[in-house]
C-alpha cells in the first residue's frame, strides 16, 4: 500500500475531461465483448436453432448471471493492470496531496463519530484512545472532536460506557474534545443515530468522519482526509478502504487473507471506471457536512398497505444523493491506516448478510429515481444483484439439470442421436473453460501481486499454500451462501422484516455443535441425498453437479471447524493466511481488548454497581441525563416500586426495559444512591455487598 504523499495541496483538483469517457469505454467495451462471447457459446451449447421456452429462459438467465462473473473479472483485470504500471495516477491519495507548508496546526472543525450499540466497551474506548494519541503525534489534532453515540439497550453496558468515557477523558485530559451521548429513543438504528447527531451538532463542523464500532483510523490518515477535502471543494465523500485485522478464528483469518490479497485489485478496478463517483460503505469515510445535511436526508419507502419503511442500508443511498447534489464521491483505496474487524464465524457473517440483503433489496426503488447519475444506479444495481443472483443461480442450476436429464433420456429412447464431438459439445466445453478462467483469474492476479510483497504474506511457499487453501474454502463456501441468500431474498420478498441487531464480535471458542447442526444440518442432508440421487439416476451429470452437492455435504463441518480460535491460532503458528497488517501491526491497533461484553459479565455488573453505589459515578450519570419534568403521581409510584425491587431483589429482578426506565429518571437515580447507603443491609440484595467491602490494600 501507499504512504500518504506530502507537499502543498493545490487549491482545486483539475481532471482531464476525456479521461472518464475513455476509461468507461475501455472497461465496458471489454465487459460487453466477453458477455457477447459467452452468450454466443451458450446459444451454440443449447443447440440452436430449435429454441424452446426453456432454452430462452436458460439463455436469459445465463447472460444475466454470466455478466456478473465478467464484471468481477474485469474489475480485477483493470486493477491488476493499474498495479503493473505502478498505481493509478488519478487515485485520490495522488490527486489530493497531503500536508500544508507553514499552515496552522489546527485543522478545520471535524467530528469523528462512532455510533455504538451494546459493543465491547473496552474495545470501543481503546480504539478512541489510540486514535486520539495517533492524532496527537501528527501535531494537527486541534480541529478534531470525538463523539461516541450510544444506542446500547443493556443498562449494564450503558453504565460501563459512561465510566469508561469519563476515565478516558480524565486520563487524556480530553474533556470538551471527546464526547459521549446516550440516545433516549433508538430509532432507525445507526443512520438515525448519525442523523440525530447531525441535527444537534452538525452545524458546528465542516466535516464528519463516520466510524463503525470496530473501526480504527490512524492520525496521519485522518489529517490527510481533511486536507484532501480542503484540496477539492467538490468532494462530498472520501471513502477509505478498511483492512480486516485482528482475526483469530479460522473463518476470520481466511476472510482477511482474501481481502488483503485481492481486495486492492478489485478496489483499483472499481475506481478505474467510476472515478469520482465511487461507493460509500457507511464507515471509515469522511463527509462534507453542509451538502450532507442539505441533500442526504433518507426518505421513507412504501411498505405493505400504508406502512412506511425506513431505509436500512443507508450508505449507498446517501452516496447517490450526494452525487445528485453535484458533489463527488472518491474511493481512496491506496493509503494505509484504515482498519476494521470482520465477523468471527459463518453464522455471524450470514446474520449480517441477511440484514444487508433486506436493506439492499429496498434500494430497488432508487433505480427509477429521476436525476440519479449512471454510476449511482450501477452501484444500486450491483447491490441488488449481490443477493438476487443467488435464487437465479439456483433456478439456472435446476433448469440445466432438467435439460441434461431430458437430453440423455431422449437419447436413450432413440429420439435423439448424441454425437460425440458435436458443435454443441465443443461449445459447452469452451463455455465451461471460459467461465472457470473468469472465476479464477482474480485469484491468480491477487497471487501474482502477493508474490511481489511475499514477505508480508509469510514468504513464497506459505503464500502459495495459503492462496490454494483459501481458493478451496471459497469454492466450498459459495454454494452454501447461494442457498442461504436465496432464503433471505424469499423471506424479504414475503415481508419478513428483521431488526438490525448488533453483530457479535467475540472469538471465544467455537460455535456450539448443537447450534451448528440446527443451522446447517438440512443443507448437509440435502447434499448427501443429492449426491446419492444423482449417482443413481443421472450418472452422466454426476461430475458437473459434484462440486455443488459436495459443498452442501460439507456445510456442518465447514461452519463448525472454521468458527473456533484454536484452529485459527494453529494456522497462525504455521505461517498460513498471514497478512502484512498482521505481520507488521499498526500502533493504532495496539492494546485493543479482545474480550467482548458477553465474555465479561462481572465487569459489566461492576459498572452497574458503581452507577448506584459510587457517588462520583452516580453524579456522572445524573449529569449526563437530560432534564425531565417531574413524574405524575402514578408514574412516580411505579418507579418507586421498581426502585424497591432493584435494591431488595437485585438487577436480575427487573427486565432490561424496566431497568433502563429507572436509570433514565434522574429522581430515581438519586433515590437509589441515597437508599442504598441509608437502608439496613438486611434489606438489600447480596448483589450490593461489594459496595460495602473494604478497598483492597
Amino acid at each position: 500500500m501507499n504512504d500518504l504523499p506530502t507537499g502543498s495541496p493545490p487549491p482545486t483538483v483539475l481532471l482531464p475531461r476525456d479521461i472518464l469517457p475513455l476509461r468507461r469505454s475501455l472497461f465496458f467495451g471489454i465487459f460487453l465483448l466477453l458477455v457477447g462471447v459467452g452468450a454466443w457459446l451458450m446459444v451454440e451449447a443449447l443447440g440452436a436453432p430449435g429454441f424452446g421456452v426453456r432454452h430462452l429462459v436458460l439463455l436469459w438467465l445465463f447472460v444475466f448471471l454470466f455478466s456478473q462473473i465478467v464484471f468481477g473479472c474485469c474489475l480485477a483485470l483493470f486493477g491488476f493492470l493499474e498495479w503493473t504500471r505502478g498505481g493509478d495516477p488519478y487515485e485520490a491519495s495522488r490527486l489530493f496531496v497531503a500536508g500544508v507548508d507553514g499552515g496552522e496546526p489546527t485543522s478545520p472543525a471535524t467530528a469523528i463519530v462512532m455510533p455504538i450499540c451494546d459493543e465491547p466497551v473496552a474495545r470501543v474506548f481503546g480504539a478512541i484512545r489510540n486514535m486520539w494519541r495517533s492524532l496527537a503525534v501528527t501535531g494537527r489534532s486541534g480541529g478534531f472532536d470525538f463523539f461516541v453515540l450510544s444506542d446500547s439497550r443493556s443498562p449494564a453496558v450503558w453504565a460501563a460506557e459512561e465510566q469508561s468515557w469519563f476515565a478516558l477523558c480524565k486520563e487524556e485530559n480530553a474533556f470538551g474534545r471527546i464526547f459521549y451521548r446516550k440516545r433516549r429513543l433508538s430509532t432507525h438504528g445507526k443512520s438515525g443515530n448519525v442523523a440525530d447527531f447531525c441535527r444537534r451538532w452538525g452545524s458546528r463542523y465542516r466535516y464528519m468522519v463516520v466510524l463503525d464500532a470496530d473501526s480504527v483510523l490512524s492520525g496521519k490518515l485522518l489529517t490527510w482526509l481533511v486536507e484532501a477535502m480542503e484540496a477539492n471543494p467538490k468532494a462530498g465523500i472520501i471513502q477509505t478502504m478498511p483492512r480486516l485485522v485482528r482475526g483469530r478464528t479460522l473463518f476470520r483469518r481466511l476472510q482477511q487473507f482474501s481481502a488483503s490479497l485481492t481486495g486492492p485489485l478489485f478496489a483499483a478496478g472499481s475506481h478505474y471506471w467510476h472515478f469520482a463517483a465511487g461507493p460509500y460503505w457507511g464507515h471509515n469515510a469522511i463527509l462534507r457536512l453542509a451538502p450532507f445535511l442539505a441533500s442526504c436526508a433518507l426518505p421513507d419507502l412504501p411498505g405493505p398497505g400504508r406502512l412506511r419503511l425506513h431505509i436500512m442500508s443507508h450508505d449507498t443511498v446517501e452516496a447517490a444523493l450526494m452525487r445528485k447534489a453535484g458533489y463527488q464521491s472518491w474511493l481512496a483505496y491506496a493509503p494505509d491506516g484504515s482498519y476494521e474487524e470482520g465477523p468471527p464465524n459463518l453464522t455471524e457473517s450470514l446474520g449480517r448478510d441477511r440484514r444487508w440483503c433486506q436493506g439492499n433489496l429496498q434500494h430497488f426503488w432508487f433505480l427509477f429515481v429521476p436525476g440519479l447519475r449512471f454510476s449511482s444506479r450501477l452501484h444500486v444495481y450491483a447491490g441488488l444483484l449481490s443477493y438476487l443472483s443467488s435464487p437465479l443461480w439456483l433456478l439456472f442450476l435446476g433448469l440445466t439439470t432438467w435439460e441434461a436429464y431430458d437430453v440423455e433420456r431422449f437419447a436413450a429412447l432413440g429420439a435423439l442421436v448424441r454425437r460425440s464431438g458435436s458443435l454443441a459439445d465443443r461449445a459447452t466445453a469452451e463455455l465451461l473453460g471460459l467461465t472457470l478462467i473468469l472465476l479464477f483469474l482474480p485469484k491468480l492476479f491477487g497471487l501474482v501481486r502477493g508474490l511481489f510483497e511475499r514477505r508480508g504474506f509469510g514468504g513464497f511457499l506459505r503464500l502459495t499454500a495459503s492462496a490454494f487453501l483459501e481458493l478451496c474454502f471459497s469454492a466450498l463456501l459459495a454454494p452454501i451462501l447461494m442457498l442461504f441468500y436465496t432464503r433471505f431474498v424469499l423471506l424479504a420478498s414475503l415481508g419478513r422484516q428483521i431488526p438490525w441487531r448488533i453483530q457479535s464480535r467475540t472469538e471465544e471458542g467455537a460455535l456450539p455443535l448443537r447450534a451448528v447442526l440446527r443451522d446447517y444440518s438440512v443443507i448437509t442432508l440435502a447434499g448427501g441425498l443429492g449426491l446419492g440421487l444423482v449417482a443413481w439416476e443421472m450418472p452422466f451429470f454426476f461430475w458437473p453437479l459434484f462440486p455443488i452437492l459436495f459443498s452442501w455435504l460439507c456445510a456442518v463441518p465447514l461452519a463448525w471447524l472454521t468458527s473456533g480460535a484454536r484452529l485459527g491460532d494453529l494456522t497462525r503458528r504455521a505461517g498460513l493466511f498471514l497478512t502484512p497488517e498482521e505481520e507488521h501491526p499498526a500502533p493504532e491497533l495496539a492494546g485493543l481488548d479482545r474480550r467482548g461484553n458477553e465474555a465479561d459479565p462481572l465487569q459489566l455488573s461492576q459498572g452497574l454497581l458503581a452507577l448506584v453505589a459510587d457517588p462520583y459515578a452516580n453524579a456522572l450519570h445524573l449529569a449526563l441525563l437530560r432534564r425531565r419534568e417531574a413524574r405524575s403521581g402514578r408514574a412516580r409510584e411505579t418507579l418507586e416500586a421498581l426502585e424497591a425491587r432493584f435494591l431488595q431483589e437485585g438487577p436480575g429482578s427487573l427486565s432490561a426495559r424496566e431497568l433502563a426506565t429507572v436509570l433514565s429518571d434522574p429522581a430515581s437515580v438519586r433515590s437509589l444512591h441515597v437508599n442504598l447507603w441509608s437502608r439496613s443491609r438486611s434489606r438489600l440484595h447480596r448483589f450490593w455487598e461489594a459496595a460495602f467491602a473494604p478497598p483492597p490494600t
